[in-house]
């Protein structure tokens, strides 16, 4: 059961565990196009590749920002959450985004016309590649914070982002750069991004899993929202479309894959559905540890 009650002479008390409401699919669509942007122009930097660059920067600053512009009761006020820096991996992430979308377009117009000096060049880029690894990293950070909420309460959650966050950007830029000559004439770049990618899947499968487990031991509501990934509700998504489809079917076809966008296309749909069903279900699973609090106030 979810809770059960606790009745005295003139209360009723709730005990047990209840699920956060706070982050819905405003939120895990935002995650979504954060982390697997900012994947994307990260990779894409590393090999030049502008294409793949300017999709990941265009997916952050309207996927990610646009997603919070909509959760927001009041967008109007949005600026208030770049008050606590010091203290909030909220605020670290939303002054990352303006930083990185600011750097990282002016790196792409200084990659097409190399206006600007080199000094100042390596230092735009640089800015730009350190913004960026804070959005692929800063969402896992700020879950983990919650300490209530077993599930989210794990050192594991910012690997879990990072490894996402990265996983996305390569399958992304294998499929933006497949029939272009940036990346047709050079095959052992093709290569090596997918022996990154499996690794990267397999890894990936390895740190959900290990979630999983240190929530199954952490506390009731940790045992709960296991139980309800793998067990009740919500196991006939996470368990096809977040381990089998995301994970294991992604890793398989990647190992396998002919010389062929449309199989590579195919592999990166399956990778990025599993992905949103993870966002999407860490946030439905979510439950606050045991507490107990008034159900109807008190009785006169």
């Amino acid at each position: 059961m979810m809770a059960s009650k606790v009745r005295g002479a003139s209360d009723d008390f709730r005990v047990g565990f209840r699920m956060q409401k706070a982050w819905g699919l405003h939120m895990a669509t935002a995650f979504f196009f954060g982390e697997a942007g900012a994947g994307l122009y990260f990779v894409s930097q590393f090999f030049d590749f502008i294409a793949g660059m300017t999709v990941g920067l265009l997916m952050v600053l309207f996927g990610k920002a646009g997603g919070h512009l909509l959760h927001l009761g009041q967008p109007l006020r949005g600026w208030r959450a770049f008050t606590k820096v010091r203290s909030s991996w909220i605020s670290r992430g939303l002054l990352a985004i303006v930083v990185f979308v600011a750097a990282g377009a002016l790196h792409i117009l200084d990659a097409n016309g190399a206006w600007l000096s080199a000094p100042l060049s390596a230092l735009v880029s640089g800015v730009a590649l350190l913004a960026c690894f804070v959005i692929m990293i800063y969402q896992g950070f700020a879950m983990s914070h919650s300490s209530a909420i077993t599930l989210w309460n794990t050192g594991l959650m910012p690997i879990a982002s990072l490894t996402y966050a990265l996983l996305n950007g390569v399958l992304l830029t294998l499929v933006l750069g497949f029939n272009t000559p940036w990346l047709a004439e050079h095959g052992e770049t093709t290569r090596l991004l997918q022996v990154a990618a499996i690794a990267l899947m397999l890894f990936g499968l390895v740190t959900v899993l290990s979630m999983l487990h240190g929530a199954r031991y952490g506390s009731e509501a940790g045992r709960n929202a296991v139980g309800l990934l793998l067990r009740g509700q919500f196991a006939r998504w996470f368990i096809p479309l977040v381990i089998v489809l995301g994970f294991v079917v992604s890793a398989l076809m990647m190992a396998f894959a002919p010389n062929r966008l449309a199989w590579m296309v195919a592999v990166a749909g399956a990778q990025l559905t599993g992905y949103y069903a993870f966002r999407v279900l860490m946030f439905k699973a979510g439950a606050y540890d045991s507490v107990m609090s008034f159900a109807h106030g008190f009785k006169r």
